[in-house]
């Protein structure tokens, strides 16, 4: 489920906003910098549960001598990015912004960020080393760096990912664990089962399929179940780019809902659940089968298991619209650039700041920034690091100890990824295969086990490498409109043909709804996110040929 925001420079607003919100003395200098000893830094932080006095930080600080004051702001409708161009109004800003590219882009623009490519040259050998053949993805147009962020260097399926599409365990136990690999198999044993089991056992309807209203009506399961990569509301082939809610494949998809309906297995207030109606459906048990990502998925599973109703927890499959599909929807761009950290002209000695980085960029910098320090956050056990006990008990009993021990904070974007290997072979990150399957209870292992699976990831396709992803390029200012009308009108359309009540109305409202989103600019927002593709696609095969 992506996120997009507009920002906007509120002049206006700068001399009231001003007071309380600036640098300080922006790259607060202890000795001088320049003979390398402690300096200290401003930089902006999007959680204000991080702080830098923590046991890992402070490692960090030993070995660099570098500090970081944390500036953070929230973003609560928006105050955050209008707190960031408060900052570029008034030219009060921290040493260091951490923002999207169109704020850091802002930042560019008013001369407020510096280069960075003499800087790494020269203090970044392990940054150059590591982003290898995509070093050059980090340059714009005129061959500047403005801005570091991570590299992804996995080469196999973050141990704790998982699909989407989800079935609850009495389900597939009932029918006797079968590979449930497409819609129509999907269908088939939902039906089975609610034909014998309409009701709980309390009285409440069961409902086939459910989940939140945008989840279930927008492009992310029809681009899963046809095996595709999330590019938001867009389908990309051969570098062409289209509004993909009239494609043949949300077509399929808009098809297997509506039979649910027709049958009376969808759930009856599809076009109105929120988070909250959907998940007390699921955390109830009564909700069979739906399609939910694993980052809310999580809080739902974590209310049936304290109510200890494993049997409701959920199986999580790929599935795909009909057989032969190529999954190809694991896929990743080789770096992560949705938030960006740039160096403002404010910062004092910024080749510091550089040097920090590049040691995070080396495997003991990845030890310390992901596993944090031995004995106190990690242990060697035949060789090879794992999560120390008693630190793992404390942050499973409270997830807020990563971030107070410095586990978890602003620079963890350095990261390889899970899955990425250091050089002495062992992981780089402690979300292991092991460490995942050990924290499964025992009726999901049982259940993996009946898959011969160890992990939910073991169902994932071998992951692929994208450029990118569409929603990380900036949308044209004039293709920012078009793109809102086109999913208004899309989800007023969405329910004529979910409800269509025969195979000629389902033809006749859908034609209408692709009638209506063509009339409203298809073709021109077509074009416009083509020339941003191939614009970017052009360069990436400039800088990696």
């Amino acid at each position: 489920m992506s996120k997009r925001w507009l920002t906007g420079l509120s002049l206006l607003l700068a001399a009231s906003m001003v007071a309380g919100c600036g640098s300080k003395d922006a790259g607060t200098d202890k000795s001088s910098g320049d003979d390398g000893g402690k300096i200290n830094y401003s930089m902006q932080v999007w959680d204000s549960s991080y702080k830098w006095d923590t046991p890992i930080n402070k490692k960090l600080e030993e070995k660099t001598g570098v500090s970081f004051e944390y500036l953070p702001i929230v973003d609560g409708g928006g105050s955050g990015a209008s707190k960031v161009d408060v900052w570029l109004a008034s030219e009060d800003y921290p040493d260091i912004i951490n923002d999207s590219p169109l704020t850091i882009g802002k930042y560019k623009d008013a001369g407020a960020v510096i280069p960075l490519e003499e800087l790494i040259e020269e203090h970044g050998p392990n940054i150059k080393k590591k982003f290898g053949k995509y070093f050059d993805l980090l340059k714009d147009e005129e061959g500047h760096i403005y801005s570091l962020y991570g590299v992804n260097l996995a080469t196999e399926p973050s141990p704790d990912s998982q699909a989407s599409f989800l079935v609850q365990y009495d389900v597939l136990a009932e029918a006797g664990y079968p590979e449930i690999k497409t819609l129509d198999q999907l269908y088939t044993v939902l039906e089975s089962y609610y034909k014998k089991h309409p009701k709980t056992e309390d009285g409440k309807d069961v409902i086939p399929f459910s989940g939140i209203s945008g989840g279930l009506l927008d492009i992310n399961p029809a681009l899963n179940a046809a095996g595709l990569p999330d590019h938001g509301f867009y389908e990309i082939k051969n570098d062409n780019v289209s509004f993909a809610m009239t494609s043949d494949e949300v077509k399929q998809y808009m098809k297997f809902l509506n039979k649910l309906q027709n049958a009376g297995m969808l759930d009856k207030e599809v076009f109105s659940l929120n988070a909250e109606t959907a998940g007390a459906k699921i955390t109830q048990g009564r909700v069979l089968a739906t399609y939910m990502p694993a980052w809310l998925m999580r809080g739902y599973e974590s209310s049936i298991i304290a109510n200890g109703d494993y049997d409701k927890l959920y199986a999580k499959f790929p599935i795909m619209l009909n057989e032969g599909i190529e999954d190809q929807s694991n896929g990743f761009p080789p770096t992560n650039s949705s938030t960006n950290l740039a160096i403002t002209s404010k910062a004092k000695n910024p080749e510091r700041i550089i040097q920090l980085i590049d040691y995070l960029f080396t495997d003991e910098g990845q030890i310390l920034m992901n596993w944090g320090i031995e004995g106190q956050h990690f242990d060697i056990v035949d060789g090879k690091r794992v999560r120390n006990a008693d630190f793992d008990a404390k942050i499973k009993a409270d997830p807020t100890v990563g971030t107070s021990e410095g586990i978890q904070g602003p620079f963890n974007r350095f990261s390889y990824g899970n899955g990425a290997k250091l050089d002495d072979g062992d992981y780089a990150t402690p979300i292991t295969k092991d460490f995942v399957a050990s924290s499964y209870d025992d009726r999901t292992k049982e259940v993996l086990a009946k898959y011969g699976k160890q992990t939910w990831a073991d169902f994932a396709a071998k992951p692929v490498i994208y450029p990118t992803m569409l929603w990380q390029l900036n949308t044209p200012e004039d293709a920012k409109p078009i793109a809102i009308k086109l999913e208004e009108i899309w989800h007023k359309e969405a329910a004529k043909v979910i409800l269509s009540k025969t195979e000629a109305e389902f033809e006749s409202s859908w034609n209408g709804a692709v009638s209506q989103i063509e009339k409203n600019g298809k073709q021109k927002l077509d074009e416009s996110m083509t020339k941003v593709w191939q614009d970017f696609m052009a360069r990436y095969n400039q800088a990696v040929k």
